[in-house]
C-alpha cells in the first residue's frame, strides 16, 4: 500500500524509532545485572528501587521522545532525507506510527526486568507479543477495516505498542512481589 513514497517514509520512521528504542534497551540491559544481583542476594528493596529507577528513566525518555515526534516530525524526517515530498509524507505518517511510542518505556522496562528476575520464558513471550503476536496480524487486518489502507498499516504500530505495554505492565506488577517473595524464600 502507498507505493514508493510510503516505503521511503517507513524507512525514515523505523530509523527514527530506533533512536527511541535502542537507548531504553541499553538502559534496561544495564539494569539487569543490578536487579539480578540484588534479587539473588535477597535484597527486595534494592530490586524494587532499581526497577523504579529504570521504569522512571525509560518512561520519561519515551514520553519526551513521543512529544518530539508529535511536535516536530518534519524536522526529524529532515535528518534522514532532503526529499521534500518524502518529508511531507513522512510527517503525516510519523505522527500515526509514533502515537504509541510513549508506551515503549513501560513495555521494555517490565519485559527486561522479567529476564533479570529469572523469568526468561515470560520475558520471551512478552517480547514476542508486540511485534509477532499483535503487530503482524494488525498489519493485515486494519487496512481492510479502514477507508485508507496505508493509514491502517501505520496505525498497527501504535495499537500494538499500547496493547503490548498494557499487557506487559499489568503482568509485571501482578507477578513482581510474588517473584521477589519466592526468590527471597530460597535464601
Amino acid at each position: 500500500y502507498g507505493g514508493d513514497v510510503a516505503v521511503g517514509a517507513m524507512t525514515v520512521i523505523t530509523s527514527a524509532s530506533q533512536l527511541c528504542t535502542l537507548p531504553i534497551q541499553g538502559i534496561c540491559q544495564g539494569g539487569q545485572p543490578v536487579m539480578s544481583f540484588n534479587f539473588g542476594a535477597g535484597k527486595k528493596a534494592r530490586v524494587k528501587e532499581a526497577f523504579r529507577f529504570q521504569l522512571t528513566l525509560c518512561g520519561s525518555y519515551t514520553c519526551l521522545f513521543w512529544l518530539l515526534m508529535m511536535l516536530f516530525p518534519g524536522a526529524v524526517a529532515g535528518i534522514f532525507t532532503s526529499d521534500t515530498a518524502l518529508i511531507q509524507y513522512t510527517t503525516w505518517a510519523m505522527r500515526i506510527y509514533m502515537a504509541g511510542i510513549f508506551a515503549m518505556g513501560f513495555q521494555i522496562a517490565c519485559q527486561q526486568s522479567f529476564m533479570a528476575l529469572g523469568q526468561a520464558k515470560v520475558s520471551l513471550l512478552l517480547a514476542c507479543l508486540r511485534k509477532i503476536i499483535l503487530l503482524i496480524p494488525l498489519i493485515f487486518i486494519l487496512p481492510h477495516l479502514l477507508p485508507n489502507p496505508v493509514f491502517g498499516v501505520f496505525l498497527a504500530e501504535p495499537v500494538s505498542d499500547i496493547l503490548a505495554a498494557t499487557i506487559t505492565t499489568i503482568t509485571f506488577f501482578a507477578r513482581f512481589d510474588k517473584i521477589l517473595d519466592r526468590g527471597a524464600a530460597r535464601i
